[in-house]
């Protein structure tokens, strides 16, 4: 039988208790200079020597000596006596304590002259100007940034002595096959260790991942014993559940001591941490979006404990698009996007589940709700943490709706203008009061094409709101089937239907009325199926006799195909953003021609072969 979590550990406790049982390791390596980037220094790092060595020139020019200068002006030229030619970083010559730039000079019968007299010490760097020898260049605990680099090796330092935490990253599961193989049916491509070693080298770790074990608890001990041996903290990847086949909490039990066995964080509650022969042994969960957070609350923060550095991740006070409920008792993190809307910063958030790993790529930072909040109202000031530069947030244009492949190429074109889209997924009621509330750039809504739809679907719910609507792809639905419909026997037809609210499902009901066929009387009207190519693959394979999808996928797999209607799938934007230069980049590219080619190749270009015609609201 599944294992039940006995107890949650609050996030914060778990921490401290993580913090009390495993000390800083103090370990210490030296590495090349060319390896220092990330690392974090272990002592204090001192120039070798002084820069510059000697007195050098700052500048092309002539060395002279500045009291012959004197009395040199405007009306009253001099020519230089006693003087040297010399370029930018050379020795300054004996004798000399100035330098004139050449620009400051002119040649007159092969003598240099001059309007203004020179300062002693002018245009020249002294030696150990810079800095001198044995100075203070980097402290102890300084994460080596890639612009220290230079001014190291510049004062002779060739290594460097950075703390040093060997992780062993062990990924375990019968279902996993590795990078670079094609997974059959039930199989999963191994991908949470590429992303920890990743994440945990960016702070500075040395990390090792191991070969994938198989659901075995034999083969989970010696990989644990292995790995145990061989570093300071080893990560389990799908290592930490409560299902029939994770060995892993025994196994690890066997051969040590459990610190704990479940957080109260989300995603990632089932994490576990366990203390073999005094090293951390940390059970990350299967889930990719649980994963991360594991990883960087728990993961990073102990190596943060132990002296390491996570990159600075921005944080930025905006505020909350719509309201989010949580649980009391559980820290949660949900990924969100963020971009400027009529002056203000609103965060939209993505949807939530440990698995949903396209949420976190889409965001551009994440949102802590505290274990002590029930949930968070819309309109509320919130602090999220930034993975992204601060500066792309100003590039940024937020669209809340209905995902759609177009969607996604419609964001490539916008980047060649400088502008990055975030498609935040909703109804078509949530995005049209998204764009109500103003906390979005642009929404997306796909529509039948009738005018109720779109008076009783948009206009309905923006009363005295100027609205720009921009089509961006007409799409024609219909029943793809692999023989003719029998509809005075529709009790012989084995449909997959599309959700309700659906472009697909309304044409298809209306179809119905028009034909006076009693839509309960089908087989499989209520199996509902989001994708149109799951349609095609379940009428393809035999699993169902008609569905409706779209007309180009129908035809592309032989299947015979009734027409219905055509979507729409439009951008409605306030007509006061209009005018903003990232929205009007936005429109510009739903009317371009790389967007149209997208269109015309999906066979889903409007009908007078020209995408992004705007249409009245």
């Amino acid at each position: 039988m599944p294992r039940r979590y006995l107890d949650l550990t609050p996030l914060p406790e778990a921490l401290a208790v993580m913090q009390e049982a495993f000390i800083p390791q103090n370990h210490v390596e030296t590495v090349p200079l060319t390896l220092a980037v990330g690392r974090v220094t272990a002592e204090p790092v001192y120039a070798v020597h002084s820069v510059p060595r000697t007195d050098i020139a700052k500048f092309d020019g002539y060395a002279v000596k500045s009291r012959e200068t004197l009395g040199a002006k405007d009306q009253q030229p001099l020519p230089l006596g006693a003087c040297a030619r010399i370029n930018t970083g050379e020795l300054l010559p004996p004798s000399f304590d100035a330098v004139v730039m050449i620009e400051d000079t002119w040649d007159d019968g092969g003598r240099p002259w001059i309007r203004k007299s020179a300062a002693p010490g002018q245009h020249i760097r002294h030696a150990g100007e810079d800095i001198q020898a044995g100075e203070l260049v980097l402290p102890k605990g300084h994460r080596v940034r890639p612009f220290d680099i230079g001014a190291l090796a510049t004062y002779g330092i060739t290594r460097l002595a950075v703390r040093s935490v060997r992780v062993g990253i062990v990924p375990t599961g019968s279902d996993l096959v590795p990078l670079g193989v094609a997974p059959g049916p039930g199989q999963t491509i191994e991908t949470n260790t590429l992303m920890a070693e990743a994440y945990l080298t960016g702070m500075g770790a040395t990390c090792r991942r191991y070969p994938i074990v198989p659901d075995d608890p034999d083969r989970i001990r010696e990989a644990v014993r292995t790995a145990v041996a061989e570093n300071d903290l080893v990560i389990l990847s799908a290592g930490s559940s409560a299902g029939t086949r994770d060995f892993s909490r025994d196994v690890v039990g066997t051969l040590g001591e459990i610190v704990f066995h479940g957080i109260a964080v989300r995603p990632g509650k089932p994490v576990l941490l366990a203390k073999i022969d005094g090293r951390p042994v940390l059970g990350m969960p299967g889930y990719p979006v649980a994963a991360q957070t594991i990883l960087r609350e728990v993961a990073g923060s102990l190596l943060s404990w132990w002296g390491l550095s996570a990159s600075p991740d921005e944080e930025l006070d905006v505020r909350l698009s719509r309201r989010l409920a949580s649980d009391l008792g559980f820290d949660e993190f949900i990924p969100v996007s963020i971009g400027r809307v009529s002056g203000t910063c609103w965060a939209t958030p993505h949807p939530r589940g440990g698995g949903i790993q396209m949420a976190v790529v889409r965001a551009n930072g994440y949102l802590h709700i505290p274990a002590e909040r029930e949930g968070i109202e819309a309109g509320e000031d919130v602090r999220v943490r930034l993975t992204v530069p601060p500066a792309t947030i100003a590039r940024t244009l937020i669209c809340v709706g209905q995902r759609d492949p177009a969607l996604g190429e419609l964001g490539n074109c916008l980047s060649d203008a400088g502008y990055l889209l975030h498609c935040c997924n909703a109804s078509t009621i949530g995005a049209v009061l998204a764009l109500r509330a103003n906390t979005c750039h642009a929404a997306t809504v796909a529509l039948p094409e009738t005018r109720s739809a779109w008076n009783d679907q948009v206009l309905k719910l923006l009363p005295g709101v100027d609205l720009l609507r921009v089509q961006v792809a007409r799409t024609e639905l219909g029943i793809a089937s692999t023989g003719h419909l029998d509809l005075d026997n529709p009790g012989s037809l084995r449909f997959v239907n599309r959700p309700k609210g659906t472009p697909a499902r309304a044409l298809f009901d209306e179809w119905l009325d028009g034909l006076g066929v009693d839509a309960g009387g089908i087989t499989g009207y209520n199996h509902e199926i989001r994708a149109h190519g799951a349609v095609v693959a379940a009428v393809s394979s035999g699993n169902a006799d008609a569905g409706v999808c779209t007309a180009h996928m129908a035809r592309e797999a032989g299947l015979r195909f009734t027409p219905l209607g055509y979507e729409s799938y439009d951008l409605v934007i306030r007509k006061e953003l209009a005018a903003d230069k990232g929205v009007a980049a936005l429109i510009r590219a739903a009317r371009s021609s790389e967007l149209r080619a997208f269109l015309n190749a999906a066979g889903r270009a409007p009908a007078d072969g020209a995408s992004g015609e705007a249409l009245p609201a």
